[in-house]
């Protein structure tokens, strides 16, 4: 059941093409999202307050947001590694952002799909990392990263603003704990099932599907033998998302608005819940109308939350999108995505 599968019967990860219209897109959206940001701020107003944003505080914030990305390059090194397959720290880190530029020109996250070609295709010095096994990793990683979420969100908010909360936040954070709960029973039970489902059938493409979603499920229940790793890997995680609130409460503290960090943790985080599945190219628009909605309870000035807001997302996702570009590109990640083309047409 464990048998690693030859990769002519690995499912198919499509090459990932950033073509100009979506960058045309991604750019329309954008110049819309400000402009409606700007006209809900005031305009004017607005501009004055970022002007007067201290930029110490800024740079700063650019420095923790930064971090978080390298904390995420340590947990998938090490997710890998409980599957038995060691990197080095600048290969995987570079290979993780290199996904997240992927991911920020094209829905669904895909450049999750990249990073799992990418592992499978293997190097002259390395074997391939199965896909079931890649795929284990990355599920990890968000498993991680919900439970993370959920729980600095619930301490941080339902504390502070439990009397403010209308019910959609409500309804985002059970979803949220419903996903978490179905995924961890999903991973117990799903070992007996897939037993079952394996008699069922002897045909070679039936066997070949129960043995992958095997592995699948086998990756994935590696952190449930290893309990001191996982509470270690849970701890990472929270530092990586903890980075995200600090973010926003420097930003707002820039701006000349004396926030509580409860309160920007809260909203950060509940942000992160709402961009889970982004449903435009980096959320674009999703994510702010989340930000500007939120910061609204928190009764800041007007001019303020399209301010935080606009610089918030200038740090987390343009400033990063034109730095992963730049590792994409040193990475080799366009040599990557014509290996794919490659396999996928054989």
């Amino acid at each position: 059941m464990n048998e690693t599968l030859s990769s002519s019967s690995l499912p198919r990860v499509q090459p990932i093409l950033i073509r100009g219209s979506r960058i045309g897109l991604l750019i329309a959206l954008a110049l819309l999202t400000i402009a409606l940001l700007l006209w809900l701020g005031g305009g004017a107003e607005t501009l004055t307050t970022l002007r007067s944003a201290d930029w110490r505080l800024i740079a700063l914030a650019i420095t923790i947001h930064y971090g978080g990305f390298a904390l995420r390059g340590h947990r998938w090194q090490w997710l890998l590694a409980d599957l038995g397959h060691r990197f080095p720290y600048k290969e995987i880190s570079a290979l993780l952002i290199s996904g997240w530029f992927i991911s920020a020109l094209v829905p669904a996250r895909a450049g999750d799909l990249m990073r799992v070609g990418a592992l499978r295709l293997g190097k002259a010095d390395r074997l391939p990392v199965p896909v079931a096994d890649a795929l284990g990793s990355i599920v990890l990683e968000r498993t991680l990263d919900i439970a993370a979420i959920l729980g600095l969100g619930a301490a941080f908010g339902f504390v502070i603003l439990r009397e403010q909360l209308p019910s959609w936040i409500l309804i985002a954070y059970g979803l949220g704990v419903a996903l978490l709960f179905g995924l961890g029973v999903a991973i117990l039970v799903m070992p007996a099932l897939l037993a079952q489902l394996q008699r069922m059938s002897s045909h070679p493409l039936w066997q070949k599907g129960v043995n992958f979603a095997a592995e699948v499920v086998t990756s994935l229940r590696t952190l449930l033998r290893r309990p001191g790793r996982a509470i270690f890997l849970l701890g990472e995680s929270a530092l990586i998302w903890f980075c995200d609130a600090l973010l926003l409460w420097l930003v707002v503290l820039a701006l000349g608005v004396d926030l509580h960090l409860a309160s920007a943790a809260f909203v950060a985080l509940t942000v992160d819940i709402f961009a889970t599945v982004p449903l435009t190219p980096g959320g674009m628009g999703q994510i702010e109308l989340a930000y500007a909605a939120l910061l609204s309870l928190l009764a800041l000035p007007v001019a303020f939350v399209p301010a935080a807001v606009l610089l918030t997302r200038a740090i987390s996702y343009w400033s990063f999108l034109g730095f992963s570009g730049v590792v994409a590109a040193l990475s080799g990640t366009g040599a990557i995505l014509s290996r794919l083309r490659r396999s996928n047409a054989e």
